[in-house]
């Protein structure tokens, strides 16, 4: 049972009773109290229900009570106009960094590009294996013999000079693989030789080898 239901001081007022002592009275499923022991009960609450009627309810009794002093909501009006923007606010903190894409398609072929400076020129190279003796060529014509010069005047005669070391000359091979080795001609004799870059040359009397990890073999002769 209701005895009142009204607004007042801005505060809903409701009273009444239920069968039940002691009995839960929730308002409109969201206030509750507990009634007394001879089962009366009081809210008193800022709450205005929006349709001036409000739900009660005690188990297992439910009614509903029309609020006094109590104008319902009316249709929203037209919205106002926009505010001014406030001002900006303060920059947050860095994210993390997102997981990397996928790669993308291949771009098209750019235009080329104008030609660079010239370069410094590089070190020279090293210098290439002797090339083999050419064939002899054919005698010439012999020329007509020159009018006979006039005696010069007897020089004195000259210190005797000490004996010169006898001239060498280099044979060289380039190409070692599966070994490679250097002989003199007949009228020559091998003096000494050298393997390119690795090796030990072994002579045999004749000539001298290299072992195959060489890259050459430079040997010297010389008239005995």
């Amino acid at each position: 049972m209701v005895y009142d239901a009204r607004i007042e001081a801005g505060d809903l007022r409701i009273s009444g009773s239920v069968r039940k002592p002691g009995a839960i009275v929730v308002l409109d499923d969201d206030i509750s109290i507990q009634a007394d022991r001879r089962g009366r009960f009081t809210f008193r609450v800022p709450y205005r229900p929006p349709t001036c009627v409000v739900t009660l309810k005690a188990e297992p009794d439910e009614r509903e009570a029309v609020v006094a002093n109590c104008a319902a909501e009316g249709p929203p009006g037209p919205p106002g106009p926009q505010g001014a923007a406030g001002p900006p606010g303060e920059t947050g903190p860095k994210g993390e960094a997102g997981s990397k894409g996928d790669v993308g398609p291949k771009g098209d072929q750019g235009p080329k590009g104008d030609q660079g400076l010239k370069g410094e020129p590089g070190a020279p190279g090293l210098a290439g294996s002797k090339g083999d003796q050419g064939p002899k060529g054919e005698a010439g014509l012999k020329g007509e013999a020159g009018s006979k010069g006039e005696p010069g005047p007897v020089g004195g005669a000259g210190a005797r000079g000490e004996a010169g070391a006898s001239a060498l000359r280099a044979v060289r091979k380039s190409d070692c693989a599966g070994g490679c080795t250097v002989t003199c001609p007949a009228e020559e004799v091998l003096v000494t030789a050298h393997c390119l870059k690795v090796g030990t040359p072994v002579y045999d009397g004749e000539g001298a080898a290299c072992p195959a990890e060489a890259s050459g073999i430079v040997g010297f002769c010389t008239r005995p």
